[in-house]
């Protein structure tokens, strides 16, 4: 991919052209995701009784922990009011991917897969923490992962 900027003084403000021969699946998923950095998608999430506004770019995963959403970035973890489905719903198209019911994963952040004896995945994520899929998302992993 070639990255040119056309840089004048007629601009008034700035905006980004995707340039190709046909529509693509990935040139509308880079389009979304554009959209979303430049637009700041955020979250709020709760630390020690206080409020903290987390864009979803920052976020590696979605988790439910003692019965709370919880989202995990490099710099902390959060709880989240929102409940996976409400998350799965509003994420849906994105980077993220359903890896069981109770989990959510930044597809950026996986490292690597370990297929296991149970016939699930291992995911092992650029923190250095690694999950497990759940044998019921097994098929959408591969469709997303193994094209």
């Amino acid at each position: 991919m070639e990255i040119m900027f056309n840089l004048a003084k007629k601009f008034v403000t700035p905006s980004i052209s995707i340039n190709a021969q046909k529509e693509s699946q990935e040139l509308i998923q880079l389009s979304i995701e554009i959209d979303r950095l430049v637009n700041k998608m955020t979250i709020i999430g709760y630390q020690d009784n206080r409020q903290i506004v987390v864009p979803f770019y920052q976020i590696i995963r979605f988790y439910t922990k003692d019965k709370h959403v919880v989202c995990e970035t490099t710099t902390g973890t959060y709880r989240v009011r929102q409940r996976m489905y409400e998350l799965r719903n509003q994420l849906a198209g994105s980077t993220f991917i359903s890896v069981s019911n109770a989990e959510i994963i930044n597809q950026s952040a996986i490292q690597s897969f370990s297929l296991t004896s149970s016939g699930s995945y291992q995911i092992n994520l650029t923190t250095g923490a690694s999950t497990y899929t759940s044998r019921r998302y097994v098929k959408q992993i591969k469709e997303a992962f193994l094209k």
